[in-house]
């Protein structure tokens, strides 16, 4: 029997790295994707010394370029049971976090990072996918629209937009029976969610590996957290 597989991106530390964790408990072969060379050679080796059986690659999702890279190299891989888009950046943080405030540059970046390249990776590695596999789409409560705040415009919108990939892909791999779904893991304590964030990586983890881990059947193009669903 065909042991699944799981590529989950940002798997060099955060949330990546434990839903990576997470998966390889239940038994997943994992393919770690980041862009910092050392960090991603650090979480493998980390992961390999609990009898994990991991690869590393080097990906930059804010890059047309490095995405169609890994494309081209994850077709040796075999078939690809689950996707976990889970690179992001909030570079608003640092600056002023108001709609009018905003820089051109972060707006630009976060939209890059945050949907634009879960979009272009979905695009080289769905072909690749297993029959039922599933896709999970690291999102915020942030990027809903029906309790949307102020500020943090770029980060607020490309998660929205990356909520729009996933209603739409979701029909279209309908029939393949891959399941896409957005999750927002809450706020946690990483290094975007800071140490005053009220969840433990291990918590905010578990909804992404409960939406990677759906039986046939589950349900597909939601957002949920915790696997409750949350209104767009």
């Amino acid at each position: 029997m065909r042991t699944p597989l799981a590529l989950v991106t940002g798997g060099s530390r955060g949330l990546g790295f434990e839903t990576a964790r997470q998966l390889g408990v239940l038994g997943y072969r994992l393919v770690l994707a980041a862009k910092d060379k050392t960090r991603l050679a650090d979480a493998a080796s980390t992961l390999k010394s609990h009898g994990y059986d991991v690869q590393a690659r080097t990906l930059n999702v804010g890059s047309a370029r490095s995405i169609a890279a890994f494309g081209t190299w994850a077709k040796s891989l075999g078939p690809i049971d689950v996707l976990v888009n889970a690179a992001g950046i909030l570079p608003e943080s640092g600056g002023d976090i108001t709609v009018l405030g905003a820089d051109d540059k972060a707006v630009a970046d976060s939209i890059s990072v945050n949907a634009m390249g879960p979009w272009r990776l979905c695009k080289v590695i769905a072909p690749l996918m297993a029959e039922d596999g599933r896709i999970v789409n690291v999102s915020s409560g942030m990027g809903g629209l029906t309790e949307m705040g102020t500020g943090y415009f770029g980060y607020r919108a490309s998660k929205a937009m990356l909520n729009v990939l996933t209603r739409t892909l979701s029909q279209e791999l309908h029939e393949r029976g891959v399941m896409v779904n957005s999750v927002c893991p809450g706020w946690v304590r990483t290094d975007m969610g800071g140490p005053s964030a009220t969840r433990d990586v291990q918590h905010g983890a578990a909804g992404i590996v409960w939406a990677a881990t759906l039986p046939p059947g589950g349900p597909s193009g939601g957002f949920f957290r915790d696997g409750q669903a949350l209104a767009w």
